[in-house]
C-alpha cells in the first residue's frame, strides 16, 4: 500500500472582510505562515488555546476550507480538493445520530452504501469494525440511551473508518469526555494509525500527559502562528534554547501552555518542516485517487434509506400513535357536531367552517415532524457532503417513505367525518375527498420539510410556520373574498395552499347537489327554489369543471416545496464542504 505525507507551506487564512464596509479595514489573520507535516502511522496533534486556529487549521487540512495563501501538498504534489476528499475523513466536534437506531443498524447502512456490491461482506466488516472499537458490547444499544460520550464518540470514528480512509481528522475528539473516555479515544485512534499504517491529525485543547505518551508529533499554536512543531521529547530542549527551564512539577507541554504569550512570535515560526518539492513518482497517484465518488447506485440509496425513515417512524410510537389518534378523534368530535348537516341555508355554512377548520387542523398538525427534519439536518448535511449517498435520493426516499403513511392518516380522518356530517353519499365523492385530503397534508408535508431546511433552529422555524400558515389562511377567501381584497394583495390570494384545497372540497361537496333545491321559498301557496348547489358555487366563482384543476395545483405545491427544499439543502451541503 502506498504512503501518503500531507505538507503545508506557508499557508494563512484571514477572516473575511464583510461586503457592507466601505472603509479599507485591514484583513485579521486567523492563521498566519503555518507549515508542517503528517506521516503515516502517526497522530498529529494540534494543540493550543481556545482561539488559536486549531478549528480553522484542521478545516483547511480537511479541504473544507481554502487557505487564504500558501500550499498544500500531497506526496509533493498540489493538493486536489475534491480528490483529497476520496481519501481522507473528517469527523466533527459534535455527535450526531439517529437516537433511535441501535449502533449496529447505523454502522451497517453506511457500510451498506460504501460497499454495495459485497452485501455478504458487510456484517462481518461491520462486526470486525466494531470490535475494533470495543463496541461489540454495545452492538444492539440505541444511540440515544445506554451509551456514554466516549462510546458515541467511537461510533462517529468508526462511521469514518468505513471506507478506510488514507487521512483521518477529529476536531477536539475528547472535548466533552472525563479523562478515562477521552484517553480510550486516543487510545483507539493510536491503534488505528500503526495497524492500518493511516495518519491521524487532531484537534486537542491541552492533552493528559497519559494522552500525549500516545501522541507522535505535536503542533503548538498560539494566535495562529506555529510556536512548536515536532515531538514531546523535543519540546524540553526547544524550550531551553528559547531561555526556558521546565519546572519538576510540569510536563514540558503544560510548561509550555502557561509561558505560551512569551513564546509567541508572529514573525517566525520555529522547527518548522517543510515540504519537500521533489519531481512526482510516476507510479504515485496522489492527484487523483480512483475513488468512485457515489458507490451504490441510486436505486441501492433509495431503498436503505427508506428502510431507516421507516425504522425511526415505527420507533416514534409517541409521534406515529397522536398522528393516528389525532386524526381519528378530531373527525369523531366534528362528525358529532356536524353530525347530518343537511342541505338548507345552515348546512351551506356549516359546510363552509367544517371544511376551513379542516383544512387549519391538517395544516397545523404537520407541524409536529418540524423538529424531527430540523435535528436529522446535520446528520443530512454530514452524510451527503462526505459523498455516502445523492441528496436527491434522501428527497425521494422521504417522499416514498410519507405517501403511504399520510394516506392512512387522509382515510383514518376521512372514514370518521365523512360519513357522521352526511357529505355527498357518493363512492366517487368520498374517493375524491380521501384524494384530496392526502393531497393537502402531502402538501404541508413538503411545506414543513422545505421550512425546516431553512430555519436555522426549532424555534425560527415555528415562527415561520405560524406566521405563513397564517397568513395563507388569511388570504384564502374565507374571511374576506377576492374581490374585497387590495390589489397589491391579491398574488397572496393565488399563492394560498387554503385555497385551493378549499375549493377542491367545495367544488366536490356541491358537485353532486348542483340541481338539488337548497333553499326554498314558500309563501302563500307560491313555492320557488331560490338556492342550488349549483348557485352555491357560482357565488364563490366555482365551476364543476375545476374539479381536478384544483387538484394539480396543490400537487404542483407538494412538488414545488420539495424542489425548493431540495435547492436549500444543495447550499447548505456547499457550504458544509466550504
Amino acid at each position: 500500500m502506498e504512503s501518503y505525507t500531507l505538507t503545508t507551506s506557508s499557508i494563512s487564512y484571514t477572516k473575511p472582510l464583510s461586503p457592507l464596509l466601505l472603509t479599507a479595514e485591514q484583513p485579521s489573520y486567523i492563521l498566519r505562515n503555518i507549515s508542517l507535516t503528517s506521516h503515516p502511522s502517526q497522530i498529529l496533534a494540534i494543540v493550543g488555546p481556545s482561539g488559536a486556529g486549531k478549528s480553522t487549521l484542521l478545516d483547511i487540512l480537511a479541504a473544507r476550507t481554502s487557505p487564504t495563501s500558501g500550499s498544500i501538498f500531497l506526496n509533493s504534489i498540489p493538493l486536489n480538493p475534491s480528490s483529497y476528499r476520496k481519501i481522507s475523513s473528517y469527523v466533527p466536534q459534535h455527535d450526531d445520530f439517529f437516537h433511535l437506531l441501535t449502533v449496529s443498524e447505523t454502522v451497517t447502512f453506511s457500510a451498506s452504501l460504501l460497499h454495495p456490491k459485497n452485501p455478504s461482506n458487510v456484517s462481518n466488516a461491520v462486526s470486525s469494525l466494531l470490535k475494533e472499537l470495543n463496541l461489540t458490547h454495545l452492538a444492539h444499544t440505541r444511540l440515544g440511551q445506554g451509551l456514554s460520550g466516549g462510546e458515541r464518540r467511537r461510533v462517529s470514528i468508526g462511521l469514518s473508518l468505513l471506507h478506510d480512509p488514507v487521512f483521518l481528522l477529529l476536531d477536539e475528539p475528547t472535548s466533552g469526555l472525563d479523562s478515562k473516555s477521552a484517553f480510550d479515544v486516543v487510545q483507539i485512534l493510536k491503534s488505528i494509525a500503526t495497524s492500518r499504517q493511516r495518519t491521524v491529525i487532531l484537534s486537542i485543547h491541552q492533552p493528559s500527559f497519559k494522552i500525549l505518551s500516545l501522541i507522535d508529533c505535536m503542533l503548538l499554536l498560539s494566535k495562529g502562528t506555529v510556536v512548536y512543531h515536532g515531538g514531546l521529547d523535543s519540546l524540553e530542549g526547544f524550550l531551553l534554547s528559547k531561555g526556558f527551564t521546565v519546572p519538576p512539577q510540569l510536563n514540558s507541554l503544560e510548561y509550555a501552555m502557561e509561558i505560551l504569550d512569551d513564546l509567541h512570535d508572529p514573525c517566525t515560526n520555529s522547527n518548522i518542516a517543510l515540504p519537500d518539492h521533489s519531481p512526482r513518482n510516476k507510479n504515485q497517484n496522489a492527484a487523483k485517487p480512483s475513488i468512485v465518488r457515489y458507490r451504490a447506485s441510486r436505486i441501492t440509496e433509495i431503498s436503505l434509506l427508506s428502510r431507516r425513515f421507516w425504522k425511526i417512524i415505527c420507533r416514534t410510537r409517541q409521534l406515529l400513535l397522536t398522528n393516528i389518534l389525532e386524526a381519528l378523534l378530531v373527525g369523531l368530535v366534528l362528525g358529532t357536531i356536524y353530525l347530518n348537516i343537511g342541505t338548507g341555508k345552515e348546512g351551506i355554512e356549516k359546510r363552509f367552517g367544517l371544511f376551513a377548520f379542516t383544512l387549519t387542523f391538517l395544516l397545523s398538525s404537520t407541524t409536529q415532524t418540524l423538529p424531527i427534519f430540523i435535528n436529522e439536518r446535520p446528520i443530512l448535511l454530514r452524510e451527503t457532503s462526505s459523498g455516502l449517498y445523492r441528496l436527491s435520493s434522501h428527497i425521494l426516499a422521504n417522499t416514498f417513505v410519507f405517501l403511504p403513511y399520510l394516506l392512512l392518516i387522509a382515510i383514518i380522518y376521512s372514514v370518521s367525518l365523512y360519513f357522521l356530517v352526511g357529505l355527498c353519499p357518493s363512492w366517487q365523492a368520498f374517493a375524491y375527498f380521501v384524494f384530496v385530503i392526502w393531497i393537502i397534508v402531502l402538501m404541508a408535508n413538503s411545506f414543513v420539510l422545505f421550512l425546516s431546511s431553512l430555519a436555522p433552529n426549532y424555534i425560527a422555524g415555528t415562527s415561520l410556520v405560524t406566521i405563513l400558515l397564517a397568513a395563507f389562511f388569511l388570504f384564502s377567501g374565507y374571511f374576506i373574498s377576492k374581490e374585497s381584497l387590495p390589489k397589491y394583495w391579491l398574488f397572496m390570494y393565488f399563492f394560498s395552499m387554503y385555497k385551493y384545497a378549499l375549493d377542491a372540497l367545495l367544488i366536490n361537496e356541491y358537485s353532486c347537489l348542483l340541481n338539488k333545491c337548497l333553499v326554498w321559498f314558500d309563501e302563500a301557496s307560491v313555492k320557488s327554489c331560490l338556492v342550488t348547489g349549483s348557485d352555491v358555487l357560482d357565488k364563490k366563482g366555482l365551476r364543476e369543471k375545476q374539479r381536478w384543476f384544483n387538484v394539480y395545483v396543490l400537487l404542483g405545491f407538494f412538488v414545488l416545496y420539495r424542489v425548493l427544499c431540495f435547492l436549500v439543502l444543495i447550499k447548505r451541503v456547499s457550504g458544509s464542504k466550504r
